[in-house]
């Protein structure tokens, strides 16, 4: 007996899953492992770790990022109230059309099945991206067509939105808005890991907005309007490494996003 490892069965237990979880978690590369099944190992450090991280997290709170669905988007549209401006409104009719090109472009946080935030990336054509940038085109604006899956090759991704709902309760809005973020760069990091992902872009519209892309490694490309509107790109080849150090150090002097819950990214 490898008395460095676990077996199958003694993982699932410790980490609490069941077995069609736990080995689409293998085959996911979520959960290290040695060899195939059924004599596949799994070490013992790399398991507890996971199981600990695990159940820190359920203790903390009861936030999860969950992929959003249609159904999903519609209660956002219900949630928001349309609080932009006209031509910064995207319709639930060009929402529906994007999804059908590729339905895994959100996610969301929810407590108790109430929607907190949200975050999405879509990977666009990359002339769409720079008009976005440049103000010539809007998002409502974006033809379907333009949408990409993600097994797609040499992908650029624009960031539309990082958003956490206000709440009168400035501590519990702090508190999603580091989970959002926290959780939207993981979720970034393991499409580059998965996927062929060349340069991410994002429209700070905000100061605070701007903060959060600068802190995260973005570089400034257009300015706009004097400055209150500005678009950026990180090239995907700044490493995973370095987009969670940047997250961590922009969250050194607090959390950028929840100093201003209603700012869009």
């Amino acid at each position: 007996m490898n008395t460095n490892s676990y077996n199958a069965k003694e993982a699932m237990e410790i980490l609490k899953l069941p077995t069609t979880t736990f080995y689409r978690k293998v085959r996911e590369g979520e959960i290290p492992h040695k060899g195939r099944r059924p004599n596949m190992q799994f070490p013992k450090e790399a398991i507890d770790a996971i199981a600990e991280a695990t159940t820190e997290e359920d203790n903390s709170d009861k936030l999860k990022f969950k992929l959003s669905t249609l159904d999903d988007a519609w209660k956002k549209q219900e949630i928001t109230k349309q609080p932009y401006p006209d031509e910064d409104a995207v319709p639930f009719k060009t929402v529906v059309a994007w999804r059908k090109r590729n339905d895994e472009i959100s996610m969301h946080v929810e407590e108790e099945n109430k929607i907190l935030g949200w975050t999405t990336f879509l990977p666009l054509e990359e002339e769409i991206i720079i008009d976005l940038l440049n103000d010539r085109l809007r998002e409502k604006d974006i033809p379907p067509t333009a949408i990409k899956k993600w097994t797609d090759p040499r992908l650029s991704v624009y960031i539309p939105i990082i958003e956490v709902v206000p709440t009168k309760n400035a501590e519990k809005d702090k508190e999603v808005g580091f989970y959002l973020l926290r959780k939207t760069v993981k979720w970034a990091v393991t499409l580059m890991l998965q996927h062929d992902i060349k340069n991410w872009y994002g429209i700070g519209t905000s100061p605070e907005g701007q903060a959060i892309l600068e802190a995260l490694g973005f570089k400034p490309l257009t300015t706009l309007d004097e400055g209150e509107r500005k678009g950026y790109m990180l090239e995907a080849g700044a490493k995973p490494v370095r987009l969670i150090s940047h997250l961590l150090k922009s969250m050194e002097g607090g959390n950028l996003l929840a100093e201003q819950t209603e700012e869009k990214v």
